[in-house]
């Protein structure tokens, strides 16, 4: 995909952009972490004109952070690219723009209030009653027969 089309990806049907799952899940806030945690860069292949991303010592990314994922976040102006430097060598720079910022922190307590409400949820679904000190396990009015050996 190049550059002109970035902004073309949406549609006007209302389903979403074509590239939303560059964004799904928690990609786009590992991709924000990876940038605030500085020298996420941009890079292309000399031999076979790849995009990929690597870190300030040169080394992908951990967690992994796809290209189509910086890509899309650029395209959304969460993220900045120094377009200064050259993609071979040492690569482009990746930086927060202060919509970026807030998308992380946004991100970042909204994923505590998820994952609680799911174990709420969860835990009262996997029981089928409410949990707590007055419920008590059923006791059957009949004695089992003791097993003896």
């Amino acid at each position: 995909m190049n550059d002109e089309n970035a902004s073309d990806l949406g549609n006007d049907h209302g389903f979403g952009r074509v590239d939303d799952w560059a964004i799904s899940g928690d990609r786009q806030l590992r991709a924000l972490e990876a940038v605030e945690a500085g020298e996420l860069r941009f890079h292309r292949s000399a031999v076979y004109g790849d995009i990929y991303l690597s870190d300030g010592r040169g080394q992908r990314p951990n967690p992994e952070v796809w290209p189509e994922t910086v890509q899309r976040l650029v395209a959304d102006g969460l993220l900045e690219q120094d377009t200064s430097e050259g993609l071979y060598r040492p690569g482009q720079l990746l930086s927060l723009t202060p919509q970026g910022e807030a998308a992380l922190r946004d991100a970042r307590t909204a994923t505590p209030r998820v994952s609680a409400a799911l174990s709420r949820s969860n835990s009262t679904a996997l029981s089928g009653t409410a949990v707590g000190p007055s419920v008590a396990p059923a006791t059957s009015a009949t004695p089992k027969p003791s097993r003896s050996r």
